[in-house]
């Protein structure tokens, strides 16, 4: 069940027991109603703006930060989570709250920066070529953020061709390393939960060997070397200085950025449906049905 208005009435009527994931444009209507439960079965996660670096135009760093720089967390999560108790915005590459989360993010700071912006791009001489943005429009978790990054992009001077598909060709299109204008892609957002994020050498878009690594391939010595270091060392201070160098040079190359942190919750038919154990992803153990 693709659509939220189909999940909802499916909940409601019956017809299902439990939504693993609420649509939050219906959380007033499941959380007042009588027969329904709304439940923390996971823990917050973060959603985030990825680029490619292996193909132009990200491939300066200065045209990725100007991207980056057009980031506003607050417009972004609130036309996806909708209502403010669901979302917050976050400047930290690890989960805000954690051990390892940092307030030393560079230039970056959730909101637009578009005349900064449009200076990068001028100095790196970003040729108007359109960026092509990918939509999952079938998937209710992400599907509203890209159409407004598409517009912050505009507004800090990119071109920007936004094409929707589902969520599984989206899969399949980001291991394309063709150029965008070829079946490959400049951007794409998606979400971690906080156990993908919490720790630097776990969090699997912080790669800097290029095609060996994650999608969007980016080339950064000096992240590995980071990475290298953290690893070796067990002195909790050493790693907190570790991990803040690792997030800045994540900001100063353009990697990529946190949109912000979302609540996910599920529903459940109340009475019904008991014994959801909360975890950083979704778990189906130990669920009765009464």
């Amino acid at each position: 069940l693709k659509d939220a208005q189909t999940q909802v009435n499916a909940i409601k009527t019956g017809e299902v027991d439990l939504l693993s994931w609420m649509p939050s444009d219906h959380y007033a209507a499941l959380r007042t109603d009588p027969k329904l439960e709304v439940v923390e079965a996971t823990t917050a996660g973060s959603y985030f703006l990825h680029l490619n670096h292996h193909i132009p135009p990200f491939d300066n760093p200065k045209i990725a930060r100007a991207a980056i720089m057009a980031i506003n967390q607050e417009a972004l999560l609130r036309a996806q989570m909708v209502y403010r108790d669901l979302y917050k915005p976050c400047t930290s590459i690890y989960p805000c709250g954690s051990a390892l989360a940092s307030d030393k993010t560079s230039y970056f700071t959730g909101k637009p920066q578009f005349e900064e912006a449009k200076k990068l791009l001028k100095e790196a001489g970003y040729d108007g070529k359109p960026v092509v943005l990918m939509q999952p429009s079938d998937f209710n978790l992400l599907n509203k953020l890209p159409p407004v990054m598409a517009q912050l992009l505009k507004q800090a001077g990119f071109n920007v061709d936004m094409q929707s598909m589902d969520w599984p060709t989206l899969l399949m299109r980001r291991a394309k390393k063709d150029p965008a204008d070829q079946g490959g892609w400049n951007l794409f957002i998606t979400g971690w939960g906080a156990s993908d994020n919490m720790n630097p050498m776990y969090f699997a878009p912080l790669t800097g060997n290029g095609e060996k690594g994650w999608f969007g391939w980016a080339t950064d010595p000096k992240l590995e070397q980071l990475k290298t270091e953290f690893v070796a060392t067990t002195d909790p201070a050493e790693r907190k200085r570790l991990a803040e160098a690792i997030q800045i040079d994540v900001y100063d190359n353009g990697l990529f950025a946190p949109l912000g942190e979302q609540k996910p919750l599920s529903v459940v038919r109340r009475g019904v449906v008991s014994g959801i154990v909360t975890a950083p992803v979704n778990v189906f153990w130990n669920i009765k049905k009464n």
